[in-house]
């Protein structure tokens, strides 16, 4: 689960900081790309987060999130918009057989 968000106030921040508090980094970065999603933030591309230890003790692992600009939810949609026409053009074989 997110345990923190740095700044605590970040609805018009462009950059925001997450802890996570879950056991491994695969779990911390799923939920760090659901809250993203959520909150109208992307997560940076690291593959592995940085652990850090709370003032309480506890162990997280910690990210960074970011407000996309204009041009790069231009640029996604874009290639969205090529793989769907390209997915169209590709021919669909149906067989009652499965594949072997």
């Amino acid at each position: 689960m997110i345990v923190r968000v740095d700044p605590e106030s970040w609805d018009q921040n462009k950059l925001v900081q997450l802890d996570s508090d879950a056991p491994d980094n695969k779990t911390a970065i799923r939920e760090m790309e659901d809250w993203a999603a959520e909150h109208g933030f992307a997560r940076t591309n690291e593959y592995w987060l940085r652990r850090a230890l709370t003032p309480n003790g506890k162990r997280v692992f910690r990210g960074i999130c970011f407000r996309l600009m204009p041009d790069e939810i231009a640029a996604a949609n874009s290639e969205g918009n090529e793989i769907e026409q390209r997915m169209k053009r590709m021919p669909v074989l149906l067989t009652e057989e499965p594949f072997r």
